[in-house]
């Protein structure tokens, strides 16, 4: 990636063409190299301020061969004013380290995305461990700051197992909603373009509160979840915890859901399209019951066919599911 347009993302200062194609490939990063070249440019870049001054002088490199030799110039002092502020920093004083951490917690933000047919772990600098499911996209920072521990899931499905720090809450913040907690195990599924929202808590406990309609919130229990319907949060029981995180597992489970969501599932983690050509979606009539990821998309389909009304075919060309 072209170190010019990075030092442009690090100053908020691109077009929203380029914030998205440095996105895409901080997401395409199969080596981790992107998320090092990453990381070092930012490390390099909080030396230019130290050492060049304001923010604004970067500002006044633009994209001319003679403003980026210059700043490339800088780039060389500020790697070695960066090497010597760690030096320095090891014997800094307790406040001076700690604003150091909260400054690069809200500048250093990673974006991980995971693509379709795949799933990820992670595990966080706090140790909180995270699973995130096909088609997931979460904010991330490199550190956590001194009072808050905030992520930012954008869309899909996230597994949480936060570790406990009374200090620091625990925040994950989603388009529908904000959710705190110490320390807990739960489950997060989000789509805005559908409207869709939805945290299951396991063990422990979660404050959910509503970012469409002010002043509503729930405070779940172990085994309780809150769906988003028409705007409103509804409180349900989980009848079966191991559906929830089941999918950590290579599962999907396939009792109770909407057929149209169920779908959006399997688009994600089979990694192939479904062209739904029916006037009305089937009911699925199943109580309980999971497919497993490994044994691919037909496999899933047939056993859908036997507890819902449909018909498929699968066209392996175009990678395309029609049900009618």
């Amino acid at each position: 990636m072209d170190t010019y347009l990075l030092i442009k993302y690090l100053r908020c200062a691109t077009t929203p063409e380029e914030e998205a194609a440095v996105r895409r490939w901080l997401a395409d990063d199969p080596d981790e190299s992107h998320a090092r070249q990453y990381s070092d440019l930012h490390f390099i870049y909080e030396g230019m301020l130290m050492h060049g001054g304001d923010d604004a002088a970067l500002s006044r490199e633009n994209g001319s061969g003679r403003g980026r030799r210059r700043l490339f110039r800088r780039i060389a002092v500020a790697a070695a004013s960066a090497a010597a502020v760690v030096l320095v920093a090891a014997g800094a004083a307790l406040w001076s380290r700690n604003a150091a951490v909260d400054r690069l917690a809200e500048n250093s933000v990673r974006t991980v995305y995971v693509p379709p047919g795949k799933s990820m772990q992670l595990t966080l600098e706090d140790g909180t461990r995270l699973w995130l499911n096909s088609g997931t996209e979460i904010e991330i920072p490199a550190v956590f700051a001194r009072k808050t521990r905030d992520v930012r899931l954008i869309r899909g499905e996230a597994l949480f197992d936060v570790a406990q720090d009374r200090r620091r809450p625990f925040n994950v913040d989603t388009y529908a909603s904000s959710i705190s907690v110490l320390g807990t195990r739960f489950n997060v599924d989000v789509d805005e373009e559908s409207g869709a929202f939805s945290a299951a808590l396991l063990r422990g406990s979660i404050k959910v509160v509503n970012k469409c309609r002010e002043g509503e919130e729930y405070v779940l229990e172990t085994n309780q979840m809150v769906t988003m319907e028409d705007g409103h949060l509804h409180l349900e029981h989980i009848g079966d915890p191991g559906s929830v995180d089941c999918w950590t597992d290579g599962l999907i489970d396939i009792a109770g859901v909407p057929f149209g969501h169920l779908m959006r599932k399997f688009e994600l983690a089979y990694d192939v399209n479904i062209d739904i050509q029916r006037d009305t979606l089937p009911e699925i009539r199943y109580t309980r019951g999971k497919v497993r990821v490994s044994d691919g998309i037909l496999h899933a389909m047939s056993m859908l066919a036997l507890v819902c009304d449909i018909g498929y075919e699968y066209d392996r060309q175009t990678n395309t599911i029609v049900i009618r």
